[in-house]
């Protein structure tokens, strides 16, 4: 398999993106990159481990949403080499497009069902495929969503977990999208909450106001 180096993407807080090209195909390269201020090789165990746990992820979610195709994983390297999906990230086109939050928190639940908690839930984190998004597999239809960065996810079935997931998101949500009319309330429908859910997100968020 042989790859090129094609230009920086973008930095991360734990990793460094790369867009490159493996024999013709468009693809990206996440690497961990190594932290000094931790020991060696408690710093390799923490790369290798979240990698392989992202690739674990990102497989598991492939059957339930869109998530980039993986391409290649390297423990070793703590690199993971996935489909490159040409699109805009959902921040960019959410004021326009606002039924697509009820498709986001339609595609939240589908992954909680299977018992994936996201970890990292924003509107940069969630793309929106762009006409002839095309890949060896399959041909990605303008404004399907991909979730992508899966690197601080982890499994989980328990409610308060998913409940936590969401709450993180809709800060953030509501911080990035303050003056979109009803935002956060169409993130909900799609998602569906049942009381229970909803009781548990409010008792959190009261814990996090009293901390």
């Amino acid at each position: 398999m042989q790859k090129k180096q094609s230009g920086f993407y973008r930095r991360g807080a734990e990793a460094e993106l790369h867009e490159i090209n493996i024999e013709g195909e468009d693809a990206l390269s996440k690497r961990r990159t190594p932290k000094s201020y931790r020991n060696s090789e408690l710093d390799e165990s923490i790369r290798t481990k979240r990698t392989r746990a992202e690739v674990k992820l990102l497989s598991q979610a492939a059957a339930v949403v869109n998530v980039p195709r993986i391409i290649k994983a390297d423990e070793k390297k703590s690199e993971i080499i996935m489909e490159f999906i040409f699109g805009n990230v959902l921040k960019e086109v959410i004021g326009k497009r606002p039924e697509l939050c009820v498709e986001a928190g339609k595609r939240i639940r589908a992954i909680h069902d299977v018992g994936i908690i996201h970890g990292d839930l924003t509107t940069s984190n969630i793309l929106v495929a762009k006409e002839n998004a095309a890949t060896k597999e399959r041909i990605a239809k303008k404004g399907e969503l991909f979730f992508i960065d899966f690197g601080l996810g982890y499994f989980s079935k328990k409610l308060e977990d998913k409940a936590t997931d969401l709450v993180v998101f809709k800060k953030t949500f509501n911080a990035t999208h303050s003056s979109l009319k009803n935002g956060w309330g169409l993130v909900m429908k799609g998602y569906d909450a049942d009381k229970e859910m909803l009781a548990r997100m409010e008792a959190i968020e009261k814990r996090a106001r009293y901390h």
